[in-house]
């Protein structure tokens, strides 16, 4: 019986000192932002991954967009923008792949619009954050910064 005891108690203060399997917050990567530089009426895209080993990635996905004036000391426009990871199409699961198409001063069906009604050129760079369904949010991550050429 002392065995049993001795054994119980070993095994209860093993896996209750062993770290959780999964991890609750999910994971934010942004792969790329490309091309480099886009001229009016132009394309570009954003790849990232999210990951939640928890698998519950229902909720939402948190878009900043940062738009600089170039050799403008502190000049950075910034705003929000909240979808939900059904818009992308994505069923329950542990990892999603995001690819978001942007039109770069013409709004067209299909694609994310970004008109900065701009006549200076501008560097422009996306951060994101992901929520899961218990409400648990990723650290924001923010990609490389691409340059929007003036209109």
């Amino acid at each position: 019986m002392k065995r049993i005891l001795t054994l119980s108690l070993l095994a209860a203060f093993f896996f209750g000192c062993s770290k959780d399997k999964f991890e609750t917050v999910p994971q934010v990567e942004i792969n790329s932002l490309e091309p480099g530089e886009v001229q009016n009426d132009g394309f570009f895209n954003l790849r990232a991954t999210v990951r939640d080993k928890e698998g519950d990635l229902q909720d939402t996905i948190i878009m900043v967009r940062k738009r600089y004036v170039i050799g403008a000391a502190n000049a950075l426009t910034t705003d929000t923008l909240k979808y939900s990871i059904a818009d992308f199409g994505f069923p329950d699961s542990q990892e999603i792949e995001i690819q978001a198409n942007f039109s770069y001063a013409e709004d067209r069906p299909g694609f994310i619009f970004i008109n900065l009604e701009t006549i200076a050129d501008r560097e422009f760079a996306i951060g994101l954050i992901a929520k899961d369904k218990a409400g648990n949010r990723s650290e924001y991550r923010e990609s490389n910064r691409i340059v929007l050429k003036k209109l």
